[in-house]
């Protein structure tokens, strides 16, 4: 009787502790089993032994060689055509990217030059302001002049529009064709 219930302690005390690993440790384990044990071939060039076609004669041998001669000539004109297919992308790709600089420094300057000349129109109108005598001597000529700087903000607003858009062109064309602009 004491042994039996030595035996029946042991075998629950071996339930407990192995009841203490958790799921994840075994499906570990069992996953480690069936890889380890599955032996996988993989079959490619570098594990295949080349194997010497029995020899035909020396016409064969000619023949696989003119045929091996082509294959190579296929090759390298195929590798001078990629070659030149991605000088011409790069070339692409550069002119692109320059046309898109030199864009946006013509945009920068447009934009500097209505800048200045809208500051100048209101220097200009203040100073016309700020003196009672110049407005009752020039007012005609201060119109005229106003209308003329006026003519001149709006023809550089409208060059800076168009440059802006021409920029904006170019930029989704180089989006379309893969190059990243800045």
């Amino acid at each position: 009787m004491k042994k039996l219930l030595v035996i029946f302690a042991l075998c629950l005390f071996g339930a407990a502790a192995y009841g203490q690993q958790s799921l994840g440790d075994v499906a570990r384990a069992n996953r480690a089993k069936k890889h380890a044990s599955s032996s996988t071939v993989k079959l490619d060039d570098d594990s295949m032994p080349h194997s010497s076609a029995p020899s035909g004669g020396s016409e064969a041998d000619a023949a696989r060689k003119s045929d091996d001669k082509s294959a190579d000539a296929k090759d390298a004109d195929q590798k001078d055509a990629k070659k030149d297919a991605a000088d011409a992308q790069k070339q692409k790709t550069d002119e692109l990217k320059k046309q898109i600089d030199d864009e946006k420094k013509e945009v920068a300057t447009l934009q500097r030059e209505l800048d200045i000349a809208q500051r100048e129109e209101r220097l200009r109108a203040a100073a016309f302001y700020g003196d009672a005598g110049t407005m009752l001597r020039d007012q005609t000529k201060f119109a005229d002049d106003t209308r003329k700087a006026q003519d001149e903000i709006n023809g550089k607003k409208q060059a800076l529009d168009a440059a802006q858009q021409k920029l904006d062109a170019l930029q989704e064309q180089a989006r379309k064709a893969g190059i990243r602009s800045e």
